[in-house]
């Protein structure tokens, strides 16, 4: 087990078919992510500043083997009681577009948090990592209930407004900004790729929280 603490490791969260894409589950709801290959785009973009800094890449899926995983979620959205985001299925995938590598670190998680049942942590731990940077969907579910969770954790969490995104634009800013008082620092694409490529924080840029 390391015994460092500064590490970074980027922890891209949910950009799977039923959550973004327009066959999806929550499209199919009424729940769409707009601008889809932008955020792809995006998140391709920090994937490679990452591995140009030989840093961890993590991809964080949701997924259940049955229904009777989907928990209080099942009532509160009940599109998900019998579907989506299931084990094998098409929908429970990465969308495509991702530059996803053997080597990268896979994360399958059933609730919001990433954190949350999983092995995260402690692969965080073994590595020396200290920060995360955080891309991916839902904005203010599942990214910012993973945020909240590495801040419980004495992590270091980065934001990276480009990389995320939500259905509803409002909440979206809302949890970039609430993400922005003590539980991350909240920043845009070129900051997170000059970071994650190492150069210095104050070239890294200063955080966007008012902005958004």
């Amino acid at each position: 087990m390391s015994g460092r603490t500064d590490g970074t490791a980027l922890v891209v969260i949910d950009v799977q078919n039923d959550y973004c894409h327009p066959d999806g589950v929550f499209a199919r709801a009424g729940l769409t992510v707009e601008a889809l290959p932008e955020l792809v785009t995006a998140i391709n973009t920090l994937v490679a500043a990452a591995r140009a800094g030989g840093h961890p890449v993590m991809w964080v899926r949701m997924e259940w083997s049955g229904d009777g995983e989907v928990g209080l979620l099942g009532e509160r959205s009940p599109f998900l009681r019998h579907a989506g985001l299931r084990a094998g299925t098409w929908g429970g995938e990465l969308v495509s577009g991702l530059d996803v590598r053997d080597g990268d670190i896979e994360i399958v998680k059933t609730r919001f948090s990433a954190f949350y049942e999983t092995p995260l942590a402690q692969m965080l731990q073994e590595r020396g990592i200290g920060r995360i940077v955080v891309a991916g969907v839902r904005t203010d579910f599942c990214v910012e209930s993973t945020v909240r969770d590495a801040f419980f954790r004495d992590l270091k969490a980065v934001v990276v407004t480009d990389a995320v995104a939500g259905y509803f634009d409002e909440l979206h800013r809302a949890s970039l900004r609430v993400m922005g008082t003590v539980f991350a620092d909240v920043t845009d694409l070129n900051a997170a790729t000059a970071l994650l490529n190492g150069l210095p924080a104050t070239a890294a840029g200063a955080t966007t929280n008012d902005e958004e």
